[in-house]
């Protein structure tokens, strides 16, 4: 049986194999510590520099689509401005059109009002005739016949209802000619209206496309340089 003097001496011996096995273990811990630190700073510059790559790659793709949108947008707004060129120009033309076609329109209505006032003269001419013819066939009936004055009253009627024929032809085909300028007309004032109604259509857009283009330009992540649409 052990006395406790031998007991206290093998556990000072034990703790004192570990207290060696712990000194070297943590010599061997820092060493590998020394020999691992260039690698563990490497590794850590590595992964800046990833993530670095990384930030930069996204800023890159960030700015491509910004300036392809940009592009997308220019493009846009000169084709809206040339359509809007376009409509105006189309505009411009309909209104001369227009305008012409009001004339035309007032001129053929003043004519029918002549050649309506020229039937009732007509008209008022070829009823006097006809009552002279009477009254001159009524006499030579009665007296001496007078062959010349009747001949010349039938001559004067006919001639009479000549005009007044080739009158009222001309009105009817004024009065034509006024319903076709007129339905002409109401036609084009429709596509003036519908055309006028593109140019505002593309005025907005070209407004909101500049402000768009506005807005992108002075983005900071964007590189596209002074771009000017007149």
């Amino acid at each position: 049986m052990a006395t406790p003097t031998e007991s206290n001496e093998e556990e000072n011996s034990e703790g004192n194999v570990l207290e060696k096995e712990i000194s070297e273990l943590r010599l061997a811990k820092n060493e590998l510590f020394e020999l691992t630190s260039p690698v563990n700073e490497l590794l850590e510059r590595i992964a800046q520099r990833e993530r670095e790559c990384v930030d930069k790659l996204h800023r890159l793709t960030a700015e491509e689509h910004d300036r392809e949108k940009y592009q997308q947008t220019v493009q846009r707004l000169i084709e809206s401005k040339s359509e809007l060129k376009h409509v105006k120009c189309e505009n411009d033309k309909l209104a001369d059109a227009n305008k012409q076609r009001k004339q035309s329109l007032d001129q053929a209505a003043k004519y029918s009002k002549i050649q309506l006032h020229k039937v009732s003269e007509l008209d008022s001419q070829l009823k006097v005739a006809e009552q002279k013819l009477r009254l001159a066939r009524a006499q030579s009936r009665s007296e001496i016949p007078d062959n010349s004055t009747v001949s010349e009253l039938q001559k004067l009627l006919s001639e009479t209802r000549k005009q007044l024929n080739e009158t009222k032809e001309e009105l009817n085909e004024t009065r034509q000619r006024l319903s076709d300028v007129q339905e002409r007309l109401t036609v084009a004032e429709q596509v003036t209206a519908a055309t006028q109604q593109r140019e505002l259509q593309e005025s907005d857009n070209s407004e909101e496309l500049q402000r768009e283009l506005t807005s992108q330009h002075h983005q900071p992540t964007s590189d596209k340089g002074e771009v000017l649409v007149s």
